[in-house]
This record gives structure tokens, sequence and C-alpha cells, in this order.
């Protein structure tokens, strides 16, 4: 059963406030009696150091309440004091428990250390943070019956899911918990009834959630034209969208320029345009780059394999984006040179860019780097499941060598710009 826990610090010196919490006031010497007043829970874990359970405890043990429980911690004068109390407290946290923090008393690392705890639990027992509340007595003014204001610092721990998503996005290209943390923004249909005003915000969230999963999809599935369309969207998007996502998602407001200056570098407006099509070439050499970096092996091998086609049927004229018409030609006079060189070569295809291929200086190398590639394309298709497969290291290693000859054959053979 999901339980709701309160982990709160007890410091050595008690000191009657008065809290202020949603326009109603809360006494207490220390803030946990004021958390026992407003807060609904099912335990209250009260983390004591040997010197706050002889000062502090009894204020809290005299409310007779069972659900209040004192957990023995260290003073915490070194990190190995800090990492005991790290195991202490995470193991009174069961898997799916709602958990409502305080950081109001004890050491000034108390904080650091709780952001610490709630990350962690997120990530390893699914928690949710209900809350890290700080009562400040500092900006109360007992002269002036100005009360110590209670704060919720609980959205401040969503920082480090965004800056995860984030950079799981620009690293890797998986936009999804990015996506996800964007759709968790977008304003309720009974906050669009109440505030009309908010559907721009919905529509610009909306865009750019879709913007993200689009680009996403379009790499992991190795969709080079499609990603370099959604590329120029989502710079186009996010751009629009910045004031709803600083009103709505502010940690990713102050990341977003990070996502279009990773995927900027793919964006290009009409990749199939005639005028478009030797810049689109150098794009995807970037992308084929971009997922060797990655170490996103069969994306690189697979549109790799099919930039040769490409680079190769810009050369000759030939349709690029149509495998009937114009690839299988350059394919056939790529295999028709791999046989050439055979002891036993096989009957020669029927192919209009036999010759073509044949006048190109490079032709030799080509031919080579196109034998290379089907091996490498096929022990990856087959999964290694043969007598001699190649290892993992061996094949990042080919490719690596191939991705440095294709910047040459690049060079070569694209127009210029």
């Amino acid at each position: 059963m999901i339980q709701t826990k309160i982990i709160t610090f007890l410091g050595k010196y008690p000191r009657e406030t008065i809290y202020s919490h949603r326009d109603r006031t809360y006494n207490g010497q220390v803030f946990a009696e004021a958390l026992h007043q407003f807060c609904e829970y099912d335990t209250m874990l009260v983390c004591v150091t040997e010197e706050a359970k002889a000062t502090t405890w009894p204020l809290l043990e005299a409310l007779g309440d069972a659900r209040i429980k004192p957990i023995d911690i260290p003073t915490g004068r070194t990190t190995e004091e800090m990492w005991e109390t790290f195991k202490i407290i995470t193991q009174y946290v069961d898997e799916d428990d709602r958990v409502i923090f305080d950081i109001t008393h004890g050491l000034r690392s108390l904080p650091f250390l709780v952001f610490l705890f709630a990350a962690y639990l997120k990530a390893a027992k699914n928690v949710t943070i209900a809350a890290i509340y700080y009562g400040a007595p500092e900006l109360s003014d007992s002269k002036n019956n100005v009360p110590a204001p209670v704060i919720d610092l609980s959205e401040f721990v969503s920082m480090i899911d965004w800056i995860t998503a984030t950079n799981q996005f620009v690293k890797i290209g998986d936009g999804r918990e990015l996506a996800k943390l964007l759709k968790s923004a977008i304003p309720s249909n009974s906050e669009l009834s109440e505030i009309p005003s908010s559907r721009p915000i919905r529509d610009n969230l909306k865009k750019s959630v879709e913007a993200i999963e689009n680009i996403s999809l379009a790499l992991s599935v190795t969709r080079p034209i499609e990603t370099m369309q959604s590329a120029t969207e989502l710079e186009q998007i996010l751009k629009e969208a910045a004031p709803s996502l600083a009103d709505r998602a502010k940690p990713f407001s102050l990341l977003s320029d990070k996502v279009v200056e990773q995927y900027g570098q793919f964006a290009l407006q009409n990749p199939k345009d005639e005028a478009a099509l030797s810049q689109n070439l150098r794009l995807q050499l970037q992308m084929i780059k971009w997922y060797i970096d990655r170490d996103q092996l069969v994306q690189a091998v697979t549109l790799a394999r099919e930039w040769l086609v490409s680079i190769l049927a810009l050369r000759f004229g030939e349709p690029m984006f149509d495998h009937s018409k114009g690839r299988k030609y350059v394919e056939a006079a790529l295999n028709n040179a791999v046989e050439k060189n055979k002891r036993n070569p096989r009957p020669p295809l029927d192919s209009r860019c036999n010759e073509k291929f044949a006048t190109l200086p490079q032709a030799d190398e080509l031919a080579s780097i196109w034998s290379q590639m089907a091996e490498l394309r096929n022990d990856i298709a087959h999964c290694g499941m043969n007598n001699q497969p190649q290892t993992a290291d061996s094949i990042k290693k080919k490719v690596l060598s191939l991705s440095l000859k294709f910047e040459t054959i690049s060079k070569e053979l694209l127009p210029d710009k």
C-alpha cells in the first residue's frame, strides 16, 4: 500500500516560531510540530542526532502520536557519516511511497543532501516527492507580526529530471523522457476551461512535444530526410514556444538552446529539392558521424551504405529517391565492380551506370568500400549468428575507418558548395 511519509530533521535548539502556510498560521518550537498540524501523513520519520534526541525530540514525543518515529543518524561531520545518513533514511522508504521532506532544521549541508535523496528515491524506488518544505524563520518578524513563510522547494527537484531528459535527447537522440515531461506541463482541460488564455500555451507545448518525438523517432529508425525536416521545424517551434516554456516548463526553457544547437546542424528546409541535394548528402555524412560518436553502429552502417549509393546517383544524374528508376543501376555498377576483382566472378548485372563508374578515378577504392560495407551490413543484420562473427569492437573500428574514407569521397565527388 502506498504511504505518505514525512522525513524531517531536528536541530539542537528549539525556538518558538509562527509559520504561515496557505493563509493559515501554525505554532511550533520545531517545524515538525507545524507539519503535524497541516500535513496528512502515515508516518513521520524524525531524524535525530544524539544531541537533538536529548534536547528537541521530547517536544514531538509529547504529542503522543504513534506515527511519529525517531531515527538515529550520525552528526554528519564527515562524508562517511553523510553516506551513513543516506543509507539509514532510504531504507525506511518503500517503492511508490509519497515523501514529504522538511529541511528547516539541521546542518547547512542538509538541503544539498535532501535534493540528492529526492533524486535517488525517484529513480530507484519510483517515489513521488510531494513537497520539500522549508519553514523560513529568518524571514519572520515577530515585532510586526510577520510569520515565517513555508516554502515548497519540490519543483526544483524536477530540474534533475529535466537535465537528465535533455541530456538523453542531446547525447543519444532519445527524446521520449523529455517529451513526457513537456506533456506533463500542458494545461489540463479544466485549466483551459477556467483560463482560456492558456490555450496558446497548450498549443505551443503540444507542438514542441511533437517536434521532439518526430526527430527522435526519425533518428532511431535512420530517416535522414525526415530528420532534416524535423530539425528545421524543431528550431522554429522551440523559438515560438519560448514564452510558453518559460511559463510552464522553466527548467527546459533554460536548456532548449542546447537542443537547438545539437539538432540545428541537421536542419534543411527542402532536402529533396535539386538545389539542396549536395547539402543533403553533406548533412547525411554528419549524421553518420553523429551515429558513430554515440555507438549507434547499426544506424551508421545502414545510412553509410545508402549514402554511398546516393552520392554516386547524384554524380551520375540518376534519381536519388527512386530505387527502380535510378538507385538499382548504381548498386548494380558497384556490385559489378566488386565481382570483377574476384577469382570466379558472377555474370555482370545490367546497368546503365557501368561505364560512368569505370571512368571514376576512385572506382577501385569505391568498389573496395562497397564490398566492406556489404560485409559489415550482413554481419550486423545476422546478429553475429555465424561461425566467425565480428566482435562489436571490430565492427566499430571498421566503421570508423570507413567514415574517414567517406570524408575524402565527399570532397572528391560532391559539387562545391
